[in-house]
């Protein structure tokens, strides 16, 4: 199998990028950074996936399946910068899937998020939410998914969408918008400063572990399925208060202002992905900090 992975330098590409090579693909990794360490079984090409994709559509050729990840991820920079991240997040995409389209490739997986969601009043939330984008990077991801859903009705190329919920895990970067809590956690206990928790800390995530993501795309490269175009929530149904996460971690805490337009409580229903795609997660978010940060 030849696969590509556009954005296989970030902390969820890496990760896919090991695995498939482990699985025996031939991988191409697509990014505008340098890997500080790739693997040496896979290829790397910088390229600006927004700019024209005569650069790089060549690279599609025979390819088997495409996971899409690539985009700018920092919500403060989406916020500051809409045009660019817009354009980026977008474009990008809009050039792949044409690649893809050109070149007959098998399956095309997309990485899209729960911020699509924004302040709803659901919770768990269900594929079937009504869609509320607070931020030009949620936009963007939905703007994603529904030219992977007109790219599959319109050109029969074979898309799956999904859409993670605060994904965790080794390798994890300083960025985004929940998720790094992790990090910034462990950064401050490492440094022997208090952990700072956004209050009033009793507000839930939906921790997945990034191993947990990287099996619903091999999961969705592997399985056919009945229809395409149609999006998945990778979560564990299991929502976990922020105050819980720090007190596993520290007692060496300070409590710091709610943020605008925070979301109190975030799960994922998962009932579609698994009954479709067989998928289940396998690691419990407080079992990994127990692991993780003695």
């Amino acid at each position: 199998m030849k696969s590509i992975v556009t954005g296989g330098c970030g902390f969820i590409g890496s990760h896919l990028v090991n695995r498939l090579i482990d699985l025996g693909h031939e991988v191409i990794v697509l990014d505008r950074v340098q890997h500080y360490n790739p693997n040496p079984k896979a290829t790397y090409y910088l390229c600006n996936l927004s700019e024209k994709y005569s650069k790089y559509i060549h690279l599609f050729e025979s390819v088997n399946n495409v996971f899409h990840l690539a985009s700018e991820v920092s919500i403060p920079y989406c916020v500051e910068k809409p045009n660019e991240s817009m354009a980026n997040n977008i474009l990008s995409t809009m050039n792949v899937l044409e690649c893809s389209r050109v070149h007959n490739v098998d399956k095309f997986v997309f990485s899209s998020t729960s911020a699509v969601y924004g302040n709803t009043m659901f919770n768990p939330n269900y594929e079937t939410n009504t869609v509320q984008c607070l931020n030009t990077y949620s936009i963007s991801k939905y703007s994603g998914e529904q030219l992977c859903k007109m790219y599959y009705e319109l050109y029969g190329l074979k898309t799956v969408m999904f859409r993670y919920f605060n994904v965790f895990g080794e390798g994890q970067h300083k960025t985004g918008q929940y998720a790094p809590v992790m990090s910034i956690f462990k950064r401050q206990k490492d440094n022997k400063e208090p952990l700072t928790v956004v209050e009033p800390g009793y507000q839930t995530r939906d921790f997945v572990h990034v191993s947990d993501v990287v099996y619903a795309n091999i999961l969705a490269s592997q399985r056919e399925l009945e229809n395409y175009g149609e999006v998945f929530n990778i979560g564990t149904g299991i929502g976990t208060e922020i105050q819980e996460v720090a007190d596993t971690i520290s007692d060496y805490q300070i409590k710091i202002p709610q943020r605008p337009g925070e979301v109190m409580h975030s799960t994922a229903n998962i009932d579609k992905v698994k009954d479709t795609l067989g998928w289940k997660w396998s690691i419990c978010v407080m079992d990994w900090i127990k692991k993780s940060f003695n």
